[in-house]
């Protein structure tokens, strides 16, 4: 599971187009890729292989990495190069939207009515990240994902 989780972690450290084409041909040119001296992953799983073993998986499994991380570049000094403006840390803030269809939902999905007798079921959340000026790095903090509260019309974050 680690090594899923890792490789789907690497295309967003790569910034490639085609991550696992682009490893393959590292891989076939120079014996070893980027995912493997990086990532420790050996055998780069597919984007198939690598859904089919972390959809089932919560995203609140997860959580715990968030403080880990910050935790460690707090102790570590890390942060430091991120305060600006008398100390303080900037917080980016993106709300995004995935998954929308108007068949396959579950009941963590938002909707909305589109025309008179369309329903479309979606998942949202609001992403925040620590960012600095000038800084060419950036923190993901602890995601907050956006579903129906209970007995409510309101779709709202948990």
């Amino acid at each position: 599971m680690e090594e899923f989780a890792l490789a789907a972690f690497a295309p967003f450290f790569m910034q490639h187009p085609s991550f696992l084409a682009h490893q393959r041909y590292l891989e076939t040119g120079q014996g070893r890729s980027n995912c493997q001296t990086l990532f420790g992953v050996d055998k780069i799983p597919c984007d198939n292989q690598i859904r089919a073993m972390l959809d089932p998986v919560e995203p609140n499994h997860f959580y715990p990495m968030f403080a880990d991380i910050m935790a460690e570049l707090q102790q570590s000094g890390g942060l430091d190069a991120m305060r600006c403006l008398g100390g303080h840390m900037l917080i980016a803030l993106d709300g995004t939207e995935h998954h929308c269809s108007q068949e396959v939902h579950c009941p963590n999905c938002s909707h909305r009515k589109r025309g008179k007798d369309k329903t479309e079921y979606f998942h949202t959340m609001l992403a925040a990240t620590v960012v600095a000026p000038g800084h060419n790095r950036a923190v993901p903090l602890e995601p907050e994902f956006i579903v129906p509260q209970d007995d409510h019309e309101k779709q709202d974050c948990l």
